[in-house]
Formats: structure tokens, sequence, C-alpha cells
């Protein structure tokens, strides 16, 4: 009797250590397998430090859609592009070209007025001045030049006029020799200037204006 109760003790353990480790055959029952885990990552900051891409850097030829009430580029040689897209008409009109030295400031001056606001406009150094659209040489004073184009703009009236009266003027300042009207032209107008020498320059802005130095 013993031994049967020993037996009888040991079957039933048997059956419980069955009922624990089995199952349906579907999965039911038993304890789901815990998630992997791993190293947490952060992104770099937006600043670019801790490893990160730095951010990028401005644009070799700035775009400007809209300016302060005074605005003054940096000293360059390089060619300047200043874009504004301007809902026409009316266009702007360029009705006035003055110019002037200033030895003790160390620049000589050339001013455009505008009426209406203020084009945008690309000034670059070229070989030549050229006409615009007839592209015939424009004789001007000097030995280098820098072409200045505004766009949206005009120089003449709706019927036609020519609003920049002399179109081409001779100076006799320390560098700068002599301006003339080379285009007028499908909402472009073109603007050589001749100077006695490659040098930096910088442009300006100011309420219906926009003004170009260049270093004598």
């Amino acid at each position: 009797m013993k031994q049967s109760g020993l037996l009888v003790t040991a079957l039933a353990g048997l059956l419980m250590l069955a009922g624990c480790a089995g199952g349906d055959g579907n999965g039911e029952g038993t304890e789901p397998a815990p998630a992997p885990t791993g190293p947490t990552v952060s992104s770099p900051p937006a600043d670019g430090m801790g490893g990160g891409a730095p951010p990028p850097g401005p644009p070799h030829h700035p775009r400007r859609t809209h300016g302060p009430e005074h605005w003054t580029s940096d000293w360059t040689s390089g060619p300047t592009t200043v874009t504004r897209n301007l809902t026409v008409p009316p266009m702007p009109q360029l009705v006035r070209i003055r110019s002037a030295a200033h030895p003790d400031a160390g620049y000589d001056r050339i001013v455009f007025d505008f009426t209406g606001p203020l084009p945008g406009y690309q000034i670059r150094y070229v070989d030549e001045v050229r006409q615009d659209p007839s592209d015939l040489p424009v004789d001007l004073p000097g030995r280098r030049f820098l072409l200045v184009v505004f766009t949206p703009a005009q120089a003449h009236t709706d019927d036609g006029t020519s609003l920049i009266s002399p179109g081409r003027k001779t100076l006799d300042y320390p560098m700068m020799r002599g301006f003339a009207l080379a285009g007028d032209f499908e909402g472009h107008v073109s603007i050589g200037i001749g100077l006695d020498d490659v040098v930096g320059y910088r442009v300006g802005e100011l309420p219906g204006r926009i003004y170009l130095d260049v270093a004598a």
C-alpha cells in the first residue's frame, strides 16, 4: 500500500508538469517573448553639433526678395544678383542717373532713381558692353567695364519717350570714367559703366534709389 501511494503521488506530479509545459499548438497558454533591446540613437542637433552635418552656408550669390529701408552690400569684385518678383504693370521706371566723386571717402558713386518699387538687378564685370537687343558694341571711356541690368524695369514712358537724358556721359572721376544706357528692352534696362581698373564695388538701396560705389 505504501508503494502504491508513492506511485500515485509521482503520477500526479508528472501530470501537473505536463499541464504547465503543454499547449494546444496555437501558442495559447505561453508567455510572449520579450522584445529585444538595444542602444538608443538620438538625432544630431539641428545646428550640426555632435557629429551631424553642418548647416548649409549662404549661397555664393545671394538672392533678396525684399530689403530693409537701407541696405548696403559688402565690397566685392564678383557678380551680384538681387531678384525681385514684382507684379507688373506698372513697371518700375528708371527716371534719373546721377554720379559724384567722393575722394575723401575713397569711392566714386553712381545713383539710379526709380519710381515705383525697386527692381531686381545683376551687376558684373564684362570685357565690353553691348547694346540690348542689337548686340552692337557700346563705346565707353575706361579700360574696364561694369554692366548693371535692372529687371523688371523700363527707362521710358508708356508712349516710348526716353526718361534718361543724356543717355551717356563722360566723367573725370578718380576711377569712374563714364556711363551709358545700353538697353531698354522688354523689361530690362542695361547700364554700362566705364572704369579705370577692376576694383571692388558695393551696392546699396534707399527708398526710391539704388546706388553703386566703386573703390577709388
